[in-house]
């Protein structure tokens, strides 16, 4: 089965391949510069406003140079299709995730525990904090320029109908099916944190919580909750994790640009991360009263609480992160993030 799924995967990816050099054609033939623009979360997404803002700004200082052909909403695939598809070249710019298929350094994006608030995430994450360079070096040896990282908030997990949210671990988490991402840091930190760890598929994720295959979701931010509202009981906002998207684009094709257009596609982007930081914190406290006004529980944890949390956390995650990035690395992140086990 899963054999087949790849294979159709490819297929589709091929096929989109297939159409977007049709519209390369297009665009040169309209005797502006095309940019094939794409991510996979719906209108609502801080993304499609960051999009759009990007847009916006960048004809605007090059003066209506570019044929911008934007595709929101996974039109060109998941967001792990799209990213195999930034590397080639076929989307020249792309919002997304850490994929760590890629490179297994770039599970440090999944860090617990090392931003207190949004200010903290800032100064380790946003331009020339602490993670930035180490994104950069990354994103480089794939091809990919980051162009900076976009904040989409602390993250909790989510708990469906008919269920207890188990708030004291490792006690509580015994027998919870908690569906994780297929990476292997967040695998390790919910079987220590003494869940039943179920990797899984995003895009199989409400099925399974409808069908009690899983009984909740890690790594969720605040802003996809409400996607998954009418199988949920509560939300559990441990804030363990401060969760970071990628704006990056196909070093091969930014470099292909003129100077001034470069400068143009580099100058907007950086307008629009800047832009991001306080426009993702606001959008944070909107999605949270919509969470709170559709009648979900929204449980945050003890101090208590959060010291076993985090400490558990702290101690799975940073030997698996030495392992990938060195020492010297992680110590510089611990020090930015004032954080001392």
């Amino acid at each position: 089965m899963k054999i087949r799924s790849k294979a159709i995967k490819t297929i589709m990816a091929c096929i989109t391949l297939g159409l977007l050099a049709t519209f390369a054609f297009s665009s040169s033939a309209l005797g502006k510069t095309k940019i094939i623009m794409a991510h996979a979360m719906p209108t609502d997404h801080i993304f499609h406003k960051i999009s759009k803002r990007f847009e916006s700004r960048l004809q605007e200082l090059s003066g209506d140079a570019f044929n911008i052909q934007y595709h929101p909403a996974g039109a060109l695939g998941d967001w792990t299709t799209q990213v195999d598809q930034a590397m080639a070249g076929a989307i020249q710019i792309n919002l997304g995730w850490a994929l760590s298929e890629l490179d297994p350094r770039l599970d440090v994006s999944n860090l617990g525990f090392i931003a207190k608030d949004w200010a903290a995430a800032k100064k380790l994450y946003g331009p020339g904090g602490a993670l930035d360079a180490i994104y950069k070096e990354i994103y480089g040896n794939l091809g990919l320029t980051s162009l900076g990282t976009i904040p989409t908030g602390f993250t909790g997990f989510v708990v469906r109908k008919g269920l207890e949210a188990p708030v004291d671990v490792p006690a509580d988490a015994k027998g919870f099916k908690m569906r994780v991402p297929p990476f292997p840091m967040g695998i390790a930190r919910y079987k220590a944190l003494g869940f039943s760890v179920v990797p899984m598929a995003f895009s199989e994720v409400h099925t399974a919580l409808q069908t009690g295959a899983i009984d909740g979701r890690a790594y969720s931010p605040v802003s996809e909750i409400m996607m998954f509202r009418d199988t949920l009981q509560s939300y559990v906002y441990t804030k363990e994790h401060f969760e970071q998207t990628f704006f990056f684009t196909n070093t091969a094709w930014l470099n292909k640009l003129s100077k001034q257009e470069r400068q143009w596609v580099i100058q907007a982007a950086e307008e629009v991360v800047a832009w991001s930081w306080k426009a993702s914190e606001e959008d944070n406290i909107e999605w949270l009263k919509k969470v709170k006004d559709s009648g979900l529980e929204v449980i945050e944890l003890t101090d208590a609480q959060t010291k076993v949390y985090s400490k558990i956390v702290l101690e799975t995650e940073i030997p698996i992160i030495e392992k990938l990035l060195g020492k010297d690395k992680v110590n510089t992140i611990l020090k930015a993030a004032d954080v001392k086990l």
